[in-house]
């Protein structure tokens, strides 16, 4: 059994008082059990001024966990707070570490990283928490991790921030921020998680498909034998080379082994290309989807309410894409507010803003795959 407790501040002026502030929501709520580990994601001036670095400081467990945009738990909805979720268990064991900066290959710095931590206990699940980094895609991370654990399920985030160029999406181990750096945190025992995703409706996937016909990683550079921009203008979806419409518009992809990837754009690259929120493969179908601020509501309701009756009182773990919050508009606190509406104080949860939603997908066969998701929801119930 695994016991979630939270605790939450918006105090960024002063280090102690939001020190003080979390340390004493903890007392107040429950006795830690024998084992713990904290999650914690925040604005990133926690960071700066030294906020993180003094809780881990006074806590007896390990912190993980990343910057982001905006974040709720119960009773609260801030974006520029900071919040802790503390996992517990007296059956279940936490694991966790940072890699060596990543220079080049992932290979070497996740090898380190995945042998030290997978020393200490075969992992049951394992939750990466991934820095913002333009030379190297998520997708990376997650592959090599992969490889490396036998496709162990990975439920995790990639970190966001609300600067235009997310120069401040930080990876955080212990009070420190990371830049270049994997954070993963192995949970080892009888962990029993649940798995739960949401993107956009079947009924709002355009009829229109295609097949992606030239793709370097994240790059896509041909769709149908044309170039990605050129095809979207043919479709009428971009005018004039502009891609801005794509923001709020999915675009699905279906792999071979019958599991979805979701993709976001990011920007049109040189030659036509289209640079994507992570990789795909060549000779893969491809469909578009819009996605509406009621589109975004009702999925998430949905699917909140899905896991609420399925956790029993369990907490949950949640992830948004930052897609999703920009088809919010000015609405941006919507899907925080119906998250926090529908459970109340029914079981203890985070929600967080996401720079890409890591989760696993379960093939007929028996495997596990876990993937990078775009403009998802994801949720896990431990």
């Amino acid at each position: 059994m695994i016991k979630m407790i939270n605790a939450f501040t918006e105090e960024i002026d002063d280090m102690e008082a939001a020190v003080s502030e979390i340390l004493e929501q903890l007392d107040s709520d429950s006795k830690l059990l024998a084992n713990s580990v904290g999650i914690v994601h925040c604005y990133s001036e926690f960071l700066e001024n030294g906020t993180v670095k003094a809780l881990s400081e006074k806590l007896p467990f390990d912190l993980v966990g990343t910057t982001t945009m905006s974040l709720s738990v119960p009773s609260f909805i801030s974006d520029i707070g900071l919040s802790l979720t503390v996992l517990t268990s007296d059956s279940v064991k936490f694991i966790s570490g940072v890699s060596p900066p990543i220079t080049g290959s992932v290979d070497g710095p996740l090898t380190e990283l995945y042998n030290r931590i997978a020393a200490a206990g075969k992992p049951s699940l394992l939750m990466p928490f991934i820095p913002f980094m333009i030379t190297v895609g998520g997708d990376e991370f997650i592959g090599k991790i992969d490889s490396l654990s036998g496709g162990i399920p990975a439920f995790g985030t990639l970190a966001i921030s609300n600067e235009p160029d997310y120069s401040k999406s930080y990876a955080i181990y212990n009070g420190q921020s990371y830049t270049a750096s994997l954070v993963l945190l192995s949970l080892v025992g009888d962990t029993d998680p649940l798995f739960l995703s949401v993107s956009v409706s079947e009924e709002n996937i355009l009829k229109q498909k295609a097949v992606i016909t030239g793709i370097d990683r994240n790059i896509l550079y041909t769709v149908n034998n044309m170039p990605a921009v050129a095809y979207l203008e043919s479709i009428g979806l971009v005018k004039a080379g502009d891609i801005g419409a794509l923001a709020s518009m999915p675009i699905i992809i279906q792999l071979e082994d019958g599991s979805i990837l979701v993709r976001a754009a990011i920007s049109a690259s040189e030659g036509g290309g289209v640079i994507l929120c992570g990789a795909a493969p060549v000779n893969t179908t491809l469909a578009l989807a819009p996605m509406s601020q009621e589109d975004v509501i009702t999925s998430t309701a949905g699917k909140v309410q899905e896991a609420l009756e399925k956790a029993g009182g369990r907490g949950i773990l949640m992830y948004s894409c930052a897609g999703r919050n920009w088809a919010l508009g000015v609405q941006s606190m919507a899907e925080h507010e119906k998250v926090r509406d529908s459970i109340g104080s029914q079981a203890p949860y985070h929600f967080v803003y996401s720079g890409g939603e890591i989760f696993p997908s379960f093939l007929d066969n028996g495997k596990v795959v876990n993937h990078l998701q775009n403009d998802s929801l994801i949720i896990c119930i431990l």
